[in-house]
């Protein structure tokens, strides 16, 4: 294998050579041959099945998520950086949304905040913890240095296919985990379940707690679903909700719904229930994540994320972003457009790879595209340096086994406890890009952090 440098490779240090804690699953690997491989990757793909871990593509046909079954494997010292460095954004971005929906905030500019689509000008309940529910994307760079490539903090998804993988994988090819001791990922649920009961109005004692989606027509109702019955709480839509007497009650028995924790975006609460936000602005009801944090997903806020860490909580920032340029001012917009084919550019409210140009892997007819889409709306988009961030290598059954691929990391950060997954979802490229959504293509990996 050709390990492409100067890329960090997760697996091999050179070619045939894998990194020393990688050394183990080899050696299973080897152990058990390609006909038990086979058999295996199989037998994980039927249970990831049994489990209904699919998601809608664009034919919008359910489908068993796309899985690389050679997993990444974190070593623990890694572990403890990155996470020390994600609960300190959470933190950072909390106190910010407090300030910018309370007193008033001077970190970022005012003119970026009040063009943001996803600022909300009203005040929320002060001391709820906005974001209780973070899934931040990081990149590896190597040598233990991660790069955070951007926070999501509306309805960041993914936890539950990140538990569906490991599940199947250890129902299928047990063999391979026998040589480890691995970080344990399944009590998120607890925790997460402890978080949510947290956002509960003052005084409301064993709350009751209700996950609301859009439906089964979502893309990820499987995660919505199964986040509903691992926590042990309600499954509703908007529909199954009212608001009687300053309280939201579900239509079925007439309970109190106490928190709400959102699977859609907050716009739909304006078409299909708008009563439910001044309950929220009120206090009468708890909402993961609350109304208006989205601004905080703006890829023009994101840079000043390391701003909010030192002037909040008076710390240095452990992890470093992307480096983010604004194309506002005439002058740096004229040299980001020069550079334009050897960066990456992104709508401001953009996700899910949507309107993603990477100039490195773009033509000339999009990079021209791309230009004039700038001219005609310049503070509409953001411009990010292309990293070379880590690769991984694929499984025997894959068709592109022999080729290196660029991951990332979704990670699952519960902010208001302290509290990170340990693991994730590592998302993974279709070789030769660097785009890894599943809506483009991507796949994904089980992400195993090593204890001790």
């Amino acid at each position: 294998m050709e390990i492409g440098l100067p890329r960090f490779n997760e697996v091999f240090e050179k070619a045939d050579l894998p990194r020393d804690h990688y050394g183990p699953l080899f050696e299973a690997l080897s152990a058990l041959g390609t006909e038990s491989i086979t058999r295996g990757i199989s037998a994980a793909y039927r249970r990831l099945g049994d489990l209904g871990a699919t998601f809608a593509a664009d034919d919008s046909d359910q489908r068993v998520i796309p899985v690389d079954w050679m997993p990444r494997i974190l070593p623990g010292d890694h572990w403890e950086r990155l996470s020390s460095g994600l609960l300190q954004r959470g933190r950072a971005i909390n106190a910010w949304l407090e300030a910018l929906y309370g007193d008033g905030q001077d970190v970022v500019p005012d003119e970026l905040v009040e063009s943001s689509v996803f600022y909300r000008p009203h005040t929320i309940p002060q001391g709820s913890s906005p974001v209780r529910v973070y899934g931040p994307d990081v990149v590896h760079m190597g040598g233990g240095e991660y790069v955070v490539l951007e926070d999501n903090v509306r309805v960041p998804s993914g936890v539950a296919y990140s538990e569906a993988i490991r599940r199947a994988g250890m129902h299928a090819l047990p063999e391979l985990f026998q040589p480890y001791r691995l970080a344990r990922i399944f009590s998120y649920y607890d925790a997460l379940r402890r978080t949510l009961e947290d956002a509960a109005p003052d005084g409301v004692d064993g709350p009751n707690v209700a996950v609301v989606t859009r439906g089964s027509g979502d893309s990820a109702y499987f995660e919505h679903s199964r986040i509903a019955e691992a926590c042990g709480v309600s499954l509703l839509t908007l529909a199954d909700c009212h608001v009687r007497d300053g309280e939201v009650r579900a239509r079925s028995d007439g309970r109190r719904i106490d928190v709400i924790y959102r699977r859609f975006d907050e716009d739909y609460v304006d078409t299909d229930l708008p009563e439910l936000k001044n309950v929220y602005l009120e206090g009468r009801v708890g909402f993961v994540n609350g109304f208006g944090v989205g601004v905080a997903d703006d890829k023009a806020i994101f840079p000043f994320v390391p701003e909010m860490i030192e002037a909040y909580l008076g710390e240095r920032p452990i992890l470093s972003n992307a480096p983010t340029y604004s194309l506002a001012e005439e002058e740096s917009r004229a040299e980001a457009m020069e550079r334009l084919p050897e960066m990456v550019l992104k709508p401001r409210e953009g996700y899910g790879a949507q309107g993603l140009l990477i100039g490195p892997e773009a033509g000339r007819e999009e990079i021209e595209d791309a230009r004039r889409n700038v001219r005609k709306n310049p503070t509409g988009f953001v411009v990010q340096e292309t990293l070379e961030f880590s690769t991984h290598v694929l499984d025997e059954g894959s068709d592109d086994a022999a080729e290196e691929v660029f991951i990332d990391l979704r990670t699952f950060v519960l902010p208001a406890l302290g509290y990170l997954m340990p693991g994730g979802l590592t998302r993974v490229a279709r070789p030769g890009t660097r785009v890894v959504n599943s809506t483009a293509g991507g796949g994904c990996k089980d992400t195993w952090v090593l204890e001790g």
